[in-house]
């Protein structure tokens, strides 16, 4: 009897130092498969540019997009990603992961025009936890709930634009991670560029 509670115990110690190791599993896998999923969507952006670069006149881009019908905008860049009712069905296959984002909000103007998307670790109700153990509660290049991505699909090619909360200079066909630092969700509407 007493061997069987020694057992018990030792178990009881090894539970509860593996505990903490699955306790972030569900967002770390969040986080894995918010930026693979986002490194795939900006190799398809580089694909159409790619294709815009070599072609001239009807040609065929991302996810069987035809540029006559899905036409890439001046500088050769995709302003719409969605197609087939999924938000980046015009670059990409339907996956489950790409299903998880939404476009959230677009800003316009004659210098600049970018979208701004969610997934599930940025997601701002349901997406990964802030990372108690990290400075700021922040890891820097992991999304989680106040991220967001930002995709540049038209900046000027004659001014130096600036995405104004990460301070980054950005280019048209960018799609750049904004890793807001600490825990204070963002607004949309707050999020600009500016060209000089």
């Amino acid at each position: 009897m007493i061997e069987l509670i020694f057992v018990i115990v030792i178990i009881g110690i090894l539970a509860s130092m593996a505990l903490p190791k699955f306790a972030g599993i569900n967002d770390r896998a969040k986080k894995a498969a918010e930026v693979a999923t986002m490194s795939a969507v900006a190799t398809a952006i580089d694909g159409a540019h790619g294709e815009w670069s070599i072609n001239e006149g009807d040609f065929v881009w991302g996810n069987n997009q035809d540029s006559n019908t899905h036409p890439l905008n001046s500088v050769g860049y995709p302003d719409d990603l969605s197609a087939n009712g999924q938000t980046f069905g015009a670059l990409l296959r339907s996956a489950t992961n790409a299903d998880k984002f939404k476009k959230v909000f677009d800003k316009n103007s004659s210098d600049f025009t970018f979208s701004i998307f969610t997934g599930p670790a940025s997601n701002a109700v349901n997406g990964a936890n802030y990372d108690r153990d990290a400075k700021n509660s922040d890891i820097p290049g992991k999304p989680d709930k106040n991220d967001y991505w930002i995709y540049i699909s038209y900046a000027n090619p004659n001014k130096t634009c600036k995405e104004l909360y990460s301070n980054k200079v950005v280019h048209s066909g960018d799609l750049i991670l904004i890793d807001v630092d600490g825990v204070t969700l963002t607004k949309y509407s707050d999020i600009s560029i500016t060209c000089n």
